[in-house]
């Protein structure tokens, strides 16, 4: 069996490799890694969930200096969540090399990232818009950045960035070591490696490893105006442990968020119109296990690592075959399987052959889960799929934020108030219809990646006139606090919210500076009234 070790790497690096729990490269990293040692320019071509990121991030650090305190290496990723998720990576892996790695990405303060890219930010992650951003006003020099990665570059000619792709490169020193990994090989990317790379070396690796095995797929032919009624009986028969459902706009995902809600089943939404908070808040919570339904656009179909993703929902069916893989890679991962589950109307048979094609399988017709007919709920028992989801486990840890503060991913820790007594346990068992006991449903695990501590200074409690009864959830507190001071996300804790007040943990030196801040924005339609609490 390759180790991580015979590729080459540090010492420093397999060791937090195995205090991550890695074990065996993948086939990506097995052959890109060695070329990147070398100094090789890499062009890799592979789908979401083969390791793309330790392939070029393991190399990367073992690249740069640590005593330089000079922008060295910039990896540049088409989505705000992508960037999160690397920068995470990234800093999980140097946990042992003291190398600074800083998020850059839209929707949050200028000011606190430029104050971090003077702070010896060593490696920089950014989306490109940002980016480019900070090059113009002068806050990032990439004249000793001699390692550059494009990941996902596909979808970034998807978003239009080519263009600003193209003059960052142009930025860097011409010497510098590239690599390059997508999905697909279209022209405009051809064109941008034989323009910008030296030799560059191509790997591949076939998506059918991906999708075929490890996910079973299906699809439902129903006319468009049957289709929120049918999703919701496919939810309510396959009860997934946490599911994501795509839809192709912005608004047909709030659209059947609200419809969905109406038929009682409890989900969120993700889209980019959403400020950072928000999604913030939304995929602490879905990383965390809190929320199961999760409504989203394809800003959550690339690059994002969540594991426990038990089904994927096409309630609108992909644009291209390419999307349509992207998106059931968020379930089947890390070796467990999973369910893909795609809607049709009649006119669009030939936009599933066409995937069928593609994917080189059969995606036969759902008859229900575990291939039977779909089952019905009892009139009288409310169904798991629309059982609410424990919404505020008490008081769970502040999560690491992606780019060390505000704008970064803030953990939420809330307890709900519950009557002495009915506290629901944290290990249950559920009922199958027959009436037996089917396996324990225990909390999954989290995460044991590094993180930074949180500081343990001295906090204020802040008091805020709304809750339940006015909508109020916990990412909205994390929300209004991210969007509207510079705290760390370490910082925001302890959220309560009861039924018509809400509660709140910060630093005690920041409590009046978020309370003025936040005073008198507006949240689901209601303004917020805070103020300290008195001890």
């Amino acid at each position: 069996m390759t180790t991580f070790a015979d590729l080459g790497l540090s010492k420093d690096l397999c060791d937090a490799l195995d205090h991550l729990g890695y074990k065996e490269p993948t086939p990506i990293q097995q052959e890109t890694i060695p070329l990147l040692l070398q100094g090789r320019d890499v062009i890799g071509q592979a789908q979401t969930g083969t390791g793309k990121t330790a392939a070029f991030g393991l190399p990367l650090l073992d690249y740069l200096d640590p005593s330089d305190s000079e922008v060295q290496a910039l990896v540049l990723t088409p989505t705000r969540e992508l960037c999160i998720q690397v920068t995470q990576a990234l800093r999980a892996y140097a946990a042992n090399k003291g190398i600074e790695v800083v998020a850059v990405f839209g929707g949050a303060p200028i000011r606190d990232q430029a104050s971090r890219l003077k702070n010896e930010a060593q490696v920089v992650v950014g989306t490109v818009g940002r980016v480019m951003d900070m090059i113009r006003r002068h806050y990032l020099f990439l004249d000793q950045a001699r390692y550059v990665v494009l990941d996902e570059a596909d979808e970034m000619l998807d978003l239009g960035f080519f263009e600003d792709v193209d003059e960052i490169l142009a930025r860097c020193p011409s010497g510098r070591q590239t690599a390059l990994f997508s999905a697909t090989m279209p022209p405009p990317i051809k064109k941008l490696a034989e323009k910008r790379m030296f030799d560059p070396e191509t790997i591949k690796v076939k998506a059918a490893q991906l999708t075929i095995d490890t996910v079973e797929q299906f699809h439902i032919e129903v006319p468009d105006k049957d289709k929120p009624e049918r999703l919701a009986e496919v939810l309510k028969a396959e009860r997934p442990t946490q599911a994501i459902i795509f839809a192709r706009t912005k608004i047909g995902v709030d659209r059947l968020a609200r419809t969905l809600d109406r038929q009682g089943l409890r989900v969120k939404t993700l889209h980019g119109n959403m400020s950072q908070g928000a999604r913030d808040g939304v995929m602490i919570a879905f990383k965390g296990g809190r929320e199961r339904l999760l409504v989203a656009t394809d800003v959550a179909a690339r690059g994002l690592d969540i594991s426990g993703v038990s089904h994927v929902v096409n309630y609108d069916i992909p644009n291209s075959p390419d999307v349509y893989v992207h998106r059931i890679g968020r379930t089947g991962r890390a070796g467990e399987s999973g369910r893909a589950i795609t809607l049709i109307t009649p006119k669009q048979r030939d936009d599933l052959a066409a995937i069928e094609r593609h994917a080189k399988t059969e995606i036969p017709e759902w008859t229900g889960a575990n291939g039977g007919p779909p089952r019905r709920a009892p009139e009288r028992e409310r169904p798991a799929a629309e059982e609410p989801a424990a919404e505020e486990p008490a008081a769970e840890e502040a999560a690491a934020d992606a780019d060390g503060g505000a704008t970064g991913v803030a953990e939420e820790s809330t307890a709900r108030e519950q009557p002495r007594g009915e506290r629901r346990p944290r290990r249950r068992t559920r009922r199958s219809d027959d009436g037996d006991d089917e396996r324990p449903q225990t909390r999954r695990p989290r995460h044991t990646k590094p993180r930074r501590a949180p500081d343990d200074g001295p906090t204020a409690k802040l008091v805020i006139g709304a809750g339940r009864a006015d909508g109020l959830e916990p990412a909205d507190v994390i929300a209004a606090i991210v969007d509207n001071c510079h705290l760390d996300g370490e910082d925001v804790r302890n959220v309560r919210v009861l039924q018509r007040f809400s509660f709140v943990d910060v630093p005690a030196d920041r409590a009046d500076e978020v309370v003025e801040k936040v005073k008198g924005n507006e949240t689901r339609g209601v303004e917020l009234r805070l103020e300290v609490a008195k001890r």
